[in-house]
């Protein structure tokens, strides 16, 4: 085997094994970044940041509460009407609420810095997860799957996505389904807002 090729099968286990234990790995990144490159400055670009945050964490909760189509049936409801993957758009719409908050032309370099290791780490992660998922998800449902993602794009959703929003059912919601993780995943987004604001105030 080619260095070459043992370089890529290396990239691609890590990415695997990233993606596969993304929710502890988050974490440490996350912590990371926020102590040594987070320099909050402006209040109401920290506001601004701060509701797109929430908005991110909102439709992750969302998402969790969509029951599936029939009972254990792929889920295309709610979010996953105008997106594959709303958990992740969720996620990623988050991390750009942080990374917007932390906007500060005094400290500029490392707000660039910030977006740049943040954006690469997603892409690197979340990648190989969508990839896992779509596979899964491929071979539990194949003929559900096949027309779902023909009609679906992955993360981005179409412009007829606010014409769906004013259709929506409040009787799609399951409480059931909400997950320990997505209350925790909220506080969490509150804390880390938190965390910012002290830096703000403080100018740390």
């Amino acid at each position: 085997m080619r260095s070459s090729d043992r370089l890529a099968l290396y990239c691609d286990l890590l990415r695997n094994l990233a993606a596969r234990h993304r929710v502890r790995l988050n974490r440490v990144v996350f912590v990371l970044i926020l102590v040594v490159l987070s320099h909050p400055r402006i209040r109401f670009v920290f506001a601004f940041g701060f509701i797109i945050a929430l908005i991110g964490a909102t439709l992750r909760l969302w998402a969790s509460l969509i029951p599936p189509n029939e009972p254990d049936g792929l889920i295309t409801n709610g979010p996953y009407r105008f997106v594959r993957h709303p958990m992740y758009l969720g996620t990623m719409i988050e991390a750009c609420g942080v990374w917007l908050a932390c906007f500060s032309f005094r400290y500029f370099f490392s707000f660039v810095l910030f977006g740049i290791i943040l954006g690469s780490y997603m892409l690197f992660v979340y990648k190989e997860a969508i990839l896992i998922e779509e596979e899964e998800l491929s071979q539990r449902w194949p003929s559900q799957w096949e027309a779902y993602i023909s009609r679906t794009p992955i993360l981005l959703p179409a412009k007829t996505a606010l014409t769906g929003l004013k259709n929506f059912n409040r009787q799609m919601l399951d409480l059931s389904r909400l997950e320990k993780k997505e209350w925790k995943n909220y506080l969490a987004c509150i804390g880390v807002f938190a965390f910012l604001w002290f830096k703000l105030v403080y100018k740390l």
